[in-house]
């Protein structure tokens, strides 16, 4: 994944806690969208921006010939059946035929996601599937719950300037929601959403997503008007159980290339 646009590095101190809470947040709607085709025995499978691999060992693991690709993909841990690649999917061709490529929270914060795209598409076999996960902002007030007044404000100015934060990096707010149409455009057929809601606890994977991310958008947060007083509150206020927000939601997008017609 290229980092012009991200805002996120694999390569950072932080990479691990935020890999962890990631796989703890998100794995279980990710593997539900994976298990709908069924039996994965020799499936070849494309991971695109693997970060630390729990999707790509996990399609290792259920017999799965998967190859797995990141700009930095030391992570990545090894299996049999997973071949690891250091790859950018917004300048490179993957590496072969694919009868699935899936990617998570990459193609929403790159600026030439439409090119990355049509690389993924390409890089699937006739009746292929592309699977992809974006988050997209609740609606409504961002705090459900927090100890105080000052608390939940706090978490509010920190929400507006997360966003602003990675939308300055080039992070399409809509892209959830446009990533359907998208998907028709490249001809793809099948096209399929689904939405994984729910609220995020202090302390639990959510909020430790969003406090690992916290240090690595620290100068962009400090541009958007928070203090390293904040900074320091909100780390404190995402550990904190009485703390509960509404949490991102998961959109995962599936589309099918086309099947080769039957003989007569």
């Amino acid at each position: 994944m290229s980092t012009k646009g991200y805002a996120f590095d694999n390569a950072s101190d932080q990479a691990g806690a935020h890999h962890d809470a990631l796989a703890d947040l998100l794995d279980g709607p990710t593997r539900a969208a994976l298990g709908q085709w069924g039996d994965l025995t020799g499936r070849r499978c494309l991971e695109v921006a693997a970060g630390a691999g729990s999707v790509a060992l996990w399609l290792a693991e259920r017999a799965a010939e998967v190859v797995a690709t990141d700009i930095a993909p030391q992570h990545v841990p090894p299996h049999p059946r997973l071949v690891v690649h250091r790859q950018d999917i917004v300048t490179d061709q993957p590496p072969g035929t694919f009868d699935l490529v899936h990617a998570r929270l990459l193609l929403g914060h790159l600026p030439r996601r439409e090119e990355a795209l049509r690389r993924m598409v390409a890089a699937l076999a006739p009746g292929g599937v592309l699977l992809i996960g974006e988050f997209a902002l609740p609606p409504g007030d961002f705090v459900s719950s927090a100890p105080d007044d000052a608390t939940a404000d706090l978490l509010t100015r920190y929400l507006a300037a997360h966003t602003a934060a990675l939308v300055g990096s080039g992070l399409d707010l809509a892209w959830a929601q446009r990533a359907p149409a998208a998907f028709a455009a490249v001809g793809l057929v099948e096209v399929d959403s689904r939405t994984t809601t729910g609220r995020w606890r202090g302390g639990g994977p959510g909020c430790r997503l969003l406090r690992a991310g916290i240090p690595q958008l620290r100068g962009s947060l400090l541009a958007h008007g928070l203090t390293d007083a904040d900074l320091t509150a909100t780390i404190g206020a995402f550990a904190d159980p009485r703390v509960v927000v509404e949490g991102f939601h998961f959109v995962q997008i599936s589309g099918r290339v086309p099947r080769l017609p039957g003989p007569a």
